[in-house]
């Protein structure tokens, strides 16, 4: 199976509006077909090549070894690969929604972790490692929204690897959440562009000078999304 049908037969089937256990039961089988043979990422590897358009419409993310192969024209949902480098795997992290991992090229490793506290304070967490496993090609799991979505990726042995993730519409938008088990900490990791502007907002909050306190009025004056607003009302404390 090649991407284009894989991608198909899943938007055909989501249109049927399963439940979560439903859309990895049945999406797990159709991801495994589309993962038995990996010839079909040639074609992305000579676009990352030789075609600069393929490269210039790349989304931004947080994970740099990102690569978007498909979303959905309704953003149901969205095929993407990740190229790990041995010894740097990703930060430990969650998820804004339901997603499917799988290996394609060689080898990777996925830990998962659950969250021990109830995320009542913020910037504090308390992770629980839960199991690591060597997926190999061909080979799937999957991860749910949020605190039941908390894993670490990367190439199990010294070789690049490549996995392939399909991710359904995020319940969360804006900012995935990065832990580090060891501090006992979580931070919000935005996309690069936004990012400048929460560290503007940051900046800001943290000059406490009154032409500072009235930029971040007038700017929080219009509607913006949940966790910008949660980003002013830190920043308006802070510089109060």
């Amino acid at each position: 199976m090649n991407l284009e049908t894989f991608c198909l037969r899943f938007q055909a089937f989501l249109a049927e509006k399963p439940d979560i256990p439903q859309v990895l039961d049945v999406g797990l089988k159709l991801f495994g077909e589309l993962l038995s043979d990996p010839r079909w990422f040639q074609e992305f590897f000579k676009k990352l090549l030789s075609d600069p358009g393929f490269l210039n419409l790349q989304p931004t993310s947080v994970y740099r070894n990102e690569i978007t192969l498909h979303r959905s024209p309704g953003q149901s949902f969205s095929v993407l690969a990740y190229i790990w480098e041995p010894h740097r795997p990703s930060p430990i992290h969650d998820h804004g929604s339901w997603g499917m991992i799988g290996s394609l090229i060689r080898p990777v490793r996925e830990i998962k972790y659950r969250r021990l506290d109830g995320g009542r304070v913020e910037g504090y967490a308390e992770l629980e490692r839960t199991s690591s496993r060597v997926i190999e090609p061909g080979g799937t799991s999957h991860v749910l929204p949020l605190d039941e979505g908390i894993h670490q990726m990367g190439t199990a042995g010294d070789q690049l690897a490549v996995s392939v993730g399909v991710y359904g519409k995020s319940i969360r938008q804006g900012y995935s959440q990065f832990f580090d088990p060891s501090g006992k900490t979580v931070v919000r990791a935005y996309h690069p562009k936004l990012f400048k502007k929460v560290l503007a907002i940051r900046a800001l909050g943290s000059i406490g000078e009154p032409w500072a306190e009235d930029i971040l009025e007038a700017a929080r004056s219009s509607p913006v999304p949940g966790y910008l607003a949660q980003e002013y009302q830190t920043a308006t404390k802070k510089s109060a």
